[in-house]
C-alpha cells in the first residue's frame, strides 16, 4: 500500500472501532469489559484521531474517561452499579424516558414508535441483509441499532478496501453518508440535548454529546475519503 492508502485504511479501521464502541454504549447495559475498552489507550487515540483536539466536548469526554480509569482499579463494582442504574433510567425505564432512543420519536409530531421513519430504516437495513438482534421486538430505529448498522457497513468498507475492491468501498461509503444524512444526523442533536436534562450521573449525557460530535465529524471524513478514492 502507498502512504495515502495506509492513511485511508487507518481511518476506516478507526471508524469501525468507534461505531462498535458507541453501539455497545447505547445498545447494551454496561459491563466491566465495556469500561475496560472505554478507558484504554486505543480508545483515547481513536477519539483524538477522529475528532478535533480543540473541541471542548472532546476534551470534556477525554477528561471523564481519564478520571474513570484509575477509579476502576479501586471501585469498579460501585461505578458499574451506578452506570447500570443510569442506563436503566435513561434507556429502559420503567418511568418516562427523558431522551427516548428512537428516531421516530424525534421526527414525527406524534412522538411515537413504529412510524414510517421506522419502516424506512428497516428497508435500508434489508438492502444489506441486516436485521437488529431484537427484531421484531424492538423498533428498528433504536440508536443502538442504527449505530450497529453503521458499524456493519464500516466493517464491510474496511474489508473491501483491504481487497482493493474500490467500487464496493465507494458504494458502502456513499450509503453510510446517506444513512447519516437521512437518519442519524436528523435526530442525534435533539437526543443529545434531551439527555442533558436528565437527573442522572454525567456519563451517558456526555456520551450522547460525544456521539453527536463523532457523527457530525464522520460525515466530513466520508467526504474526504471519497474524494481520495
Amino acid at each position: 500500500m502507498t502512504s495515502q492508502e495506509d492513511g485511508i485504511a487507518i481511518i476506516l479501521a478507526t471508524r469501525h472501532y468507534l461505531y462498535q464502541l458507541l453501539q455497545r454504549i447505547f445498545g447494551n447495559e454496561p459491563n466491566q469489559e465495556l469500561l475496560d475498552i472505554l478507558t484504554n489507550e486505543y480508545t483515547l487515540e481513536a477519539l483524538e484521531l477522529m475528532l478535533d483536539e480543540d473541541n471542548s466536548h472532546l476534551q470534556a469526554c477525554l477528561s471523564l474517561l481519564s478520571e474513570l480509569r484509575p477509579a476502576l482499579s479501586t471501585e469498579a463494582d460501585s461505578i458499574l452499579d451506578k452506570l447500570t442504574s443510569e442506563y436503566t433510567y435513561l434507556m429502559i425505564g420503567p418511568h418516562k424516558l427523558p431522551a427516548p432512543p428512537w428516531e421516530s420519536v424525534y421526527v414525527t409530531k406524534e412522538r411515537a414508535l413504529f412510524q414510517e421513519s421506522t419502516l424506512k430504516v428497516r428497508r435500508t437495513y434489508l438492502n444489506y441483509q441486516f436485521l437488529p438482534a431484537n427484531y421484531p421486538h424492538e423498533a428498528d430505529d433504536h440508536l443502538g441499532f442504527e449505530l450497529d448498522f453503521m458499524a456493519h457497513l464500516a466493517k464491510l468498507a474496511l474489508e473491501n478496501f483491504d481487497k482493493q475492491a474500490m467500487d464496493e468501498v465507494k458504494q458502502l461509503l456513499d450509503d453510510q453518508k446517506a444513512f447519516l444524512g437521512e437518519h442519524l444526523l436528523v435526530w442525534i442533536g435533539d437526543f443529545a440535548k434531551d439527555m442533558q436534562t436528565s437527573k442522572t450521573h454525567h456519563f451517558y449525557p456526555q456520551m450522547a454529546i460525544l456521539t453527536q460530535q463523532f457523527l457530525q465529524t464522520d460525515r466530513l471524513v466520508l467526504d474526504e475519503v471519497l474524494a481520495l478514492l
